[in-house]
This record gives C-alpha cells, sequence and structure tokens, in this order.
C-alpha cells in the first residue's frame, strides 16, 4: 500500500462515501492487475486457456470495456488505473467513471479461475503488504474483504506493530474479531529465523553460481566470535596484567593460580571486584576454593562483562563486537529488510577492508561496523518516518544513552538490564504510552506483554526496549535479560530542554560518562546529552 497513492482518496472536494467508493474501485484493479499475471503464469502451467465468456465477465465487474483475452484485459486494466488517478487528482471534473463494487471483481476473478479449473483446489492468497499506510476509513473497507473472504480467496495482511489502528468494517457494528475472522501472526514468533537464513542462503548459492567466491551457508559467511576471543580482542589482557600484579603484591601463592590461567578468564576478578565491592584478593582466594562455582558465574555474566571491559579506553573504534548468524538474526529483531542490509553493508566493509579473498566471510568488525552504521542510519530516518519523529529520535537517544551508561557500570544493578516498564502519574503513563506505541508502530522501540511486575507502582502495561536494531550503535546487549522501571515524567523530561537532566533522573544518579570517553558516534550527539537539544532536531 503505497502511502503517497492511498492518500490520495481523501479530501474535502469529495464525501466521504465518494473517496470510499474511489478506493474500493482502485484496489480492485490494483488486485485484478496482479490476477492477471497470476492466470497467464497458470495458463502457461497447464496448457489451459482462459474461457473468453470468462474474461468478459471479470471486465464486467471491474467496468470495463468487453476484453476477449487476458492481453486486452491487463491493457484495460492499465487504462482504468490511470483514468482512476486522473479522476483523484482532479475530483471536481466529472471523467465518467464506471466504479466497480467492493471487492466482487477480485471475487468474481477467482471463482472463474476455479471453476475453469486453473487452481487444481489451491487457494488464492491476495497479500497487502504495509497495511498501517492506510486511512482507517480505508482499512475498514479492506477489513470487510477479509471478513467475508472464502476459498477459493483469502487475504494475508503485513503490517507493523499497531499498525491495525481499526478493526471496524463497513457495516460499523459488524467487527473484524480474532479468532472468527482472521489469525495474527508474529513473525519473529513464527520463524523468521528459518526464513531469513534461507532467503540468505539462496542468495549465497546464487552470488556462487555467478561466480562469487562466497560460502553457500549463512554461518560459514557470518564468522562469529567465542567469548574468550572476543574478551581478548576487548583488552582482557591489560586488565588481566593488572590483577595478576596486584594480586602478586599480597600473595605469591595465590598469584601462582592465576599465572597459569588465560586472560580471558583472569581479568573477570576486576569486574566481579567492581560489581560486589569486594577485595580482590578475597574474590582470587574464593576462585581457589570454589572453581565450579565461579565457572557457572563466569559463563553467567561473562558476556554482560564484555561491555564494561573498554571501560576507560580512548581511541578504540570497536568496544563491543556484534557478531555472527545468531546475532545479527536477533538485531535485525524480525524484519527481514534490516537483515538484509546489515549483510550489504558489512560485505561493503569486509571488501573495503582487504580486497576481494579466495573465500569471502564477513570478519567480526566488518559485521560490527555495519550494525553500527545501519543502526544510526536508522535513527536518523527517525525524524522523517513517523507524526512525531524529531520526539522519537530524541527518546531513543536518551534511553539508549541510559542503558550504555549501565552496561558500562555493573555496580547497583542487575547486568544486561534492556527493558523496562512506566510508573509515575496516569496522565505522564498514558502521554508516554502514545509516544512509545508510535514508536513501536515505526520500529524504534519493540513491546512485549510484561512478566511478573518488580513493584506495586507499576502500571500494568507493556514492557519496551529499544528496537534491537539501535544496540550496535549505543553498545547494548541485543539479549532480553532484565527491566528496570522509569518514571513516566522522567521519560517525557527527555523531550524538553534538558535531557541530560532526564537521563540522570531515569539513571537515578548525576554521573555519567564524560563526552571526551563517549564512543565516537555517541560523541556525535554530546551537545544534546549536554542539554542543548536543538543539535539533535537540527
Amino acid at each position: 500500500m503505497n502511502k503517497n497513492r492511498v492518500r490520495a482518496f481523501t479530501g474535502a472536494s469529495l464525501e466521504d462515501e465518494d473517496w470510499g467508493r474511489y478506493f474500493a474501485h482502485y484496489f480492485n484493479l490494483l488486485a485484478s492487475l496482479e490476477l492477471v499475471g497470476l492466470a497467464e503464469w497458470l495458463e502457461k502451467q497447464s496448457g489451459q486457456k482462459l474461457t473468453p465468456v470468462s474474461i468478459r465477465r471479470i471486465s464486467i465487474e471491474l467496468g470495463l470495456d468487453s476484453s476477449e483475452d487476458l492481453l486486452a484485459l491487463r491493457v484495460g486494466i492499465q487504462q482504468a488505473i490511470s483514468l482512476l488517478q486522473l479522476q483523484v487528482n482532479n475530483p471536481r471534473h466529472d471523467l465518467n467513471l464506471r466504479a466497480s463494487m467492493a471487492e466482487a471483481p477480485i471475487r468474481a476473478f477467482a471463482d472463474v479461475l476455479n471453476e475453469e479449473g486453473l487452481l487444481a483446489g489451491k487457494v488464492v492468497f491476495c497479500c497487502i503488504d504495509e497495511y498501517e499506510n492506510l486511512l482507517d476509513y480505508q482499512q475498514a473497507i479492506l477489513n470487510t474483504y477479509i471478513k467475508h473472504a472464502e476459498p477459493p480467496l483469502s487475504y494475508k495482511v503485513g503490517l507493523r506493530k499497531n499498525g491495525l489502528r481499526t478493526r471496524e468494517t463497513r457495516g460499523r457494528d459488524d467487527l473484524l474479531r480474532m479468532p472468527d475472522d482472521y489469525a495474527e501472526v508474529e513473525i519473529e514468533e513464527e520463524g523468521f529465523e528459518v526464513f531469513a537464513r534461507a532467503v540468505a542462503e539462496l542468495r549465497l548459492q546464487y552470488a556462487k553460481r555467478q561466480g562469487a567466491p562466497v560460502p553457500e551457508r549463512l554461518r560459514d559467511f557470518l564468522v562469529e566470535l567465542r567469548l574468550a576471543d572476543e574478551a581478548n580482542l576487548l583488552g582482557a589482557s591489560r586488565i588481566a596484567t593488572q590483577v595478576r600484579a596486584e594480586i602478586a603484591e599480597r600473595d605469591t601463592e595465590v598469584a601462582r593460580y592465576f599465572d597459569a590461567m588465560p586472560d580471558s578468564d583472569v581479568y573477570f576478578l576486576r569486574y566481579w571486584q567492581q560489581a560486589e565491592s569486594t577485595d580482590l584478593i578475597d574474590l582470587a582466594r574464593d576462585w581457589i576454593a570454589h572453581p565450579a562455582a565461579w565457572e557457572t558465574r563466569l559463563g553467567n555474566y561473562g558476556f554482560a562483562s564484555l561491555f564494561w571491559l573498554s571501560k576507560g579506553a580512548k581511541g578504540v573504534r570497536i568496544r563491543k563486537y556484534y557478531a555472527g548468524e545468531r546475532v545479527l538474526l536477533s538485531l535485525a529483531g524480525g524484519n527481514i529488510r534490516y537483515f538484509l542490509e546489515l549483510l550489504d553493508t558489512a560485505i561493503g566493509h569486509q571488501l573495503d577492508e582487504g580486497g576481494m579473498p579466495e573465500v569471502l566471510s564477513l570478519a567480526p568488525k566488518a559485521q560490527t561496523l555495519a550494525a553500527r552504521e545501519v543502526g544510526q542510519r536508522r535513527l536518523n530516518q527517525l525524524e522523517g518516518l513517523a507524526d512525531h519523529g524529531p520526539q522519537l529520535k530524541r527518546l531513543v537517544l536518551a534511553i539508549g544513552k541510559v542503558f550504555f551508561e549501565l552496561a558500562r557500570s555493573p555496580e547497583g544493578h542487575a547486568p544486561e538490564t534492556t527493558s523496562f516498564v512506566l510508573s509515575g502519574g496516569a496522565d505522564e503513563q498514558e502521554r508516554a504510552r502514545e509516544l512509545l506505541k508510535e514508536g513501536v508502530a515505526h520500529l524504534a522501540f519493540e513491546a512485549a506483554p510484561r512478566t511478573k511486575p518488580t513493584s506495586t507502582v507499576e502500571v500494568k502495561d507493556d514492557e519496551y526496549r529499544l528496537h534491537r536494531i539501535f544496540c550496535a550503535f549505543f553498545e547494548i546487549s541485543h539479549r532480553k535479560k532484565r527491566r528496570m522501571t522509569f518514571a513516566a515524567e522522567d521519560v517525557l523530561a527527555a523531550l524538553g530542554d534538558r535531557p541530560g537532566r532526564a537521563i540522570s533522573g531515569l539513571l537515578g544518579r548525576e554521573e555519567q560518562t564524560p563526552s571526551a570517553a563517549l564512543p565516537e558516534q555517541l560523541a556525535f550527539f554530546s551537545p544534546f546529552y549536554n542539554d542543548a537539544p536543538r543539535q539533535v532536531d537540527e
């Protein structure tokens, strides 16, 4: 549903009923043009032709001059679409347009294909994408199509979260109801990873047939990083050296134990010391006494410690890696376009880095830079996508900064805190929820039914998180782990003149990372974080 075109069917120049009649005719023509293509393909497959009588029936249903074959019907439909567009752009001029009845031509076309045996018992699915672009009255019209659909015709609708704004049909009291009239499917929960992997591997196989030096399996194309390897890349050796030196000053026997351990384990002592505010030598002795418990602890918290590892490291281009098949599929958040954009951008970074190798695979660095770039691109696009685009961008920047700060500082909170629920005054909650709802619709945020409450002041509402496409940009975890409670007043304050103060309120502390120590992509927005909001809007 092209937004520019469907939203042309509105205005004071015609009554709502006339606009509804023209829009239904427009959709009938679009769908019938697709059905012509289907019929042509079915004729080739079966060797059987639609009879002239059936084609005349379809053309009459569409209000067209009588056609004898599919080619003439195609030309007639294309001309009718052009005539309708002229009528819509010049609504006060009568172009002698005949509008078809809602759904009737589509139904007739499906029946003809079935009656003449071209469907072989199969169902025709009319697939409507970007349903959220429709105006409410247009959704009501197509809701009516969906409600009264029956074999051999059915409808599949693709839309963003909260994109179905009305369940009304043309009979206002006859609502579209689930599960009586339709079923909802969350793509991410119904095999997105299988689907995305299949799409990517089909493209890899095609590229290989064309002579590109690529593997056929996505897992081989996207190089993964083991936790220990990533820890070493992020500076575990530097911290491990400091830890060993401090232990050696106090207990040489304990020091010998940790001299034999890899750097990718030893650094974790410092992380746990800061998280628990405990003496380092006591932790070291406890590790020697209870190695199994510490192995479990490292397994549970090792990933979270990676975000802390590069804290204070200036001039480092990558402070957290996002690499591997599972990670990139997760970052896409159920959106195939995001996933393919991540792959395409990573290929560009890989080729820029080292040219074309004998077998092209995407290194963790290329994947990480791509994930950061796509996230930033999406952030910049927000302003023009939504009705409240600038406010959504500011909110994403503020909440992203909060989770960035939490990821860098392990003390005083649970690790991998990535989602939130709202508390506070009823009016403020409602305003914040409305903005977040729009953010969910435009893939700035994700929403899910919350689990058990963490306090008595939380409202019974969804829990929210930034869309995962932003994780690499803000250098936060892509995994859904723990949540916190944000006061709605602080969330809304991020839209005001003091976003930095609002971020401190959301964090529950004044201290934030100084601008000079921020990653380069966040440092770009330092004026915003330092309470100069106009810089973001510009």
